[in-house]
């Protein structure tokens, strides 16, 4: 097995597509208030603050600023907030409150590192002081290279420098549990991703492939976000139903709503079915697995497409009952941008054992202890 990951992209994927890395995850809130029970309330709080952290002192800069002027085109006022954190390029970081048409600038920060966790954390603390409300959602806008580790060439979330935020670091970042998380960054939609933040929302909406620069089509979802009761499932099928109207190259788009409720059963019942299993990585053909990145060594691939190629001759029924429980929604176009076709896709992308170079920082994973997963690096 290869020793290291070749990070080779064609310039159109790593320039933009990568971009949308970003793996948003949207959660779907059940227990919203409806708005005539808040007439005449005027002492309670809104009823949502949604959270834009967008990481962009990088490449993404200018597409930041494009999504954030589609934000405002659409905004309306539904006794809910929408506040966007950005660390652009071309000004230090600040928040903004979006409104109908314009933004407004409320806090302006000296320079920091927007791809520190720590950094993180005090911002969005900072903007659920300000704005509180009944619920809270999330978008994490920036680069995005799933579960890998942060430090090196390829990213877990976010960019600033060259600096970037681990996943697990991430999770703990998190000052509540929020009702959705959007992912607008590449690669983010991994089992190993939704298991470290399954305690931090109730829904995560994410790509398991690369997102293209545009990312999402944000003229389309802000109104049904900042809904009384946003359908999250409408939400992952706009992004969709966006790229897959489009040709060439730009029609390469994979999506999935994840109910994070299910996560610990699906890695209950994963656990059962590896149990008794014997894997062998020496001999595995990783490349009969359905890829779902565009990097020369592949590391994330379809999960159950892979157990179904490493065990052929098992019954793997119960772990596909229990994950259209956990996948609420999934699409995917045909192919890639033309470089690899997309023939079957369950919703979430896993790493298959095998880079002696990650195979002992994915063990420290929660979903590779929990899942069994740590029995096939044996």
């Amino acid at each position: 097995m290869a020793d290291s990951i070749v990070t080779n992209q064609p310039t159109f994927l790593k320039r933009k597509i990568m971009k949308y890395s970003s793996i948003y995850i949207i959660l779907f809130c059940s227990f919203f208030v409806s708005c005539d029970k808040r007439e005449g309330k005027n002492d309670l709080p809104p009823l949502r603050t949604l959270i834009v952290y967008m990481s962009a002192d990088n490449d993404l800069s200018e597409d930041a600023w494009d999504n954030i002027r589609e934000m405002q085109r659409v905004y309306e006022e539904r006794g809910t907030n929408l506040i966007v954190f950005i660390d652009p390029v071309d000004d230090v970081p600040h928040i903004l409150r979006i409104e109908q048409g314009k933004n407004t600038r409320i806090k302006t920060y000296s320079e920091f590192n927007s791809a520190d966790a720590s950094q993180m954390g005090t911002v969005l603390q900072e903007i659920i002081e300000m704005y509180p409300a009944e619920s809270y959602g999330l978008i994490l806008w920036s680069h995005g290279t799933s579960w890998l580790p942060a430090a090196r060439m390829l990213r877990s979330f976010a960019e600033d420098n060259g600096r970037q935020i681990d996943i697990v670091a991430l999770a703990g970042a998190l000052p509540v549990r929020f009702d959705f998380i959007l992912m607008d960054a590449c690669l983010m939609g991994s089992v190993e991703v939704a298991y470290e933040l399954r305690n931090k929302t109730d829904f995560i909406i994410a790509s398991s492939t690369e997102i293209i620069s545009t990312g999402f089509p944000y003229e389309l979802i802000i109104p049904e976000l900042m809904a009384t009761k946003p359908d999250l499932g409408k939400v992952s099928e706009n992004y969709f139903n966006f790229y897959n109207r489009q040709t060439g190259a730009f029609r390469s788009a994979t999506i999935a709503l994840i109910n994070t409720r299910e996560l610990e059963r699906l890695a209950a019942v994963t656990n059962l079915f590896i149990a008794d299993r014997v894997f062998d990585t020496q001999t595995f053909d990783r490349t009969s697995v359905q890829r779902l990145d565009v990097y020369d060594e592949q590391y994330t691939f379809d999960f159950i497409d892979f157990i179904k190629k490493a065990f052929p001759d098992a019954d793997i029924n119960p772990l596909k009952e229990q994950l259209d429980k956990t996948v609420l929604y999934k699409a995917h176009t045909p192919e890639f941008i033309g470089l690899y076709d997309i023939t079957t896709y369950c919703g979430l992308s896993c790493y298959i054992p095998g880079y002696t170079d990650l195979d002992d920082y994915y063990q420290q994973l929660n979903w590779c202890q929990a899942s069994g997963f740590y029995r096939l690096f044996h």
